[in-house]
């Protein structure tokens, strides 16, 4: 499958994260630097008071968020209403999230140092409710998505470069398969997310691209993009990847070789364009 790939608007983002449809455009966060973005046209941003994580939308076409440690919901001014904390191990915070078809929430914690099997996964049924913790054991959970059917839920743990596969039934998790272990890419998993047929697009960071992998884990394609640090995706439309790139920990010597890090890219895909 061959792509074309162009910068859709600048964002000078420290770590972009979690894109998703929103408005005409795409909306996403940009935590270290405490702001949401928003690209429909000319870039459009605004402060939050804490830093959110990750950004997932309701089954009622409500934004939800993750703040450190808890669930929020985000309001049209662009203000936010936040849960009850969850009970996090010391050193620990949230960060990407997911929601299911039912309005649940599921969000991966980690630990602040990126120290091993000190992430977690929690779940709650809505903003209202406090998290309590599903899963343990696993490296930097990132880039999660629940199946179509809500059978599934997909986690990329970044550390362990690995892409999980967790049977879900409601609040509760099963054991999970590995999907892939992204051998011979470039770079770490990150944000991800799941094509219509199943398939699975996937940032890498410090790969400079975005992977395409099979729902039987094979590799089918690598699309580059003009940045080293590839976070997140989401499908703005039907055949384009809205991609968020960071600036975090790039030499001056790197931003002036590919000085629109931290922008959104996209990437139309060409079997469906």
């Amino acid at each position: 499958m061959a792509e074309s790939v162009r910068l859709l608007c600048d964002a000078r983002a420290a770590i972009g994260e979690t894109p998703i449809a929103f408005e005409g455009g795409v909306l996403w966060t940009d935590p270290v630097s405490r702001r949401l973005l928003h690209c429909a046209g000319p870039l459009e941003t605004a402060a939050t008071d804490r830093p959110v994580w990750s950004l997932a939308m309701l089954p009622e076409g409500q934004v939800a968020g993750a703040s450190d440690d808890a669930f929020g919901l985000m309001a049209r001014d662009r203000t936010w209403r936040f849960g009850p904390a969850a009970t996090l191990d010391p050193g620990c915070r949230f960060n990407d999230m997911a929601v299911d078809p039912d309005g649940g929430l599921w969000v991966g914690a980690m630990h602040r140092g990126v120290l091993a099997a000190r992430g977690s996964l929690y779940h709650a049924p809505s903003i209202d409710a406090r998290p309590v913790r599903v899963a343990s054991g696993l490296g930097v959970p990132n880039g999660m998505k629940v199946s179509a059917d809500g059978a599934t839920l997909f986690v990329v743990d970044t550390l362990a470069r690995t892409l999980l596969a967790y049977p879900r039934r409601h609040g509760a998790l099963g054991e999970p398969v590995i999907v892939t272990d992204f051998m011979g890419l470039p770079g770490k998993p990150d944000g991800m997310t799941v094509d219509a047929d199943g398939t699975f697009h996937v940032a890498m960071w410090g790969g400079g691209g975005v992977a395409h992998v099979a729902a039987d884990g094979a590799t089918l394609g690598f699309t580059a993009l003009p940045a080293p640090h590839v976070s997140s995706l989401c499908f703005a439309a039907p055949g384009r990847l809205a991609v968020t790139t960071s600036r975090m920990r790039l030499s001056d010597a790197a931003l002036a070789a590919q000085p629109f890090s931290g922008g959104l890219f996209e990437i139309t895909l060409e079997a469906a364009a």
